[in-house]
């Protein structure tokens, strides 16, 4: 990181690193579940290499989420909605946060 500047390579890479500590995945089984190797799951983490397109479109099949979430920050699924919001919210929340949050909001909806 630059500064205070992340490219795009590294704010993809913190968004998937992010949304793989969220669901408790390894670096290793989110590079076999998306068919890469280890060293290269790290290094686009740590966003000092470009993902393809197709290794971004099974790593969005393993972490669940969308291209735009990855890309772009957004998903799109529920972009006219205000549960987009709070979606978007919580693919950045860690697991305990994510854990948290569901017993509250079971206990609030009941």
């Amino acid at each position: 990181m630059r500064g205070d500047f992340m490219t795009a390579a590294e704010q993809i890479g913190q968004r998937i690193r992010k949304r793989r500590d969220v669901l408790d995945l390894t670096q290793q089984q989110l590079a076999e579940l998306s068919d890469a190797s280890i060293a290269h799951i790290g290094r686009i983490e740590n966003g000092t290499t470009n993902v393809t397109a197709l290794l971004l479109l099974k790593i969005c099949n393993v972490l669940k989420v969308t291209p735009d979430y990855l890309l772009l920050g957004i998903d799109k699924e529920y972009r006219n909605d205000d549960l987009a919001e709070i979606k978007d919210c919580l693919y950045r929340c860690s697991k305990t946060q994510i854990t948290f949050l569901k017993k509250f909001i079971i206990w609030f909806c009941e």
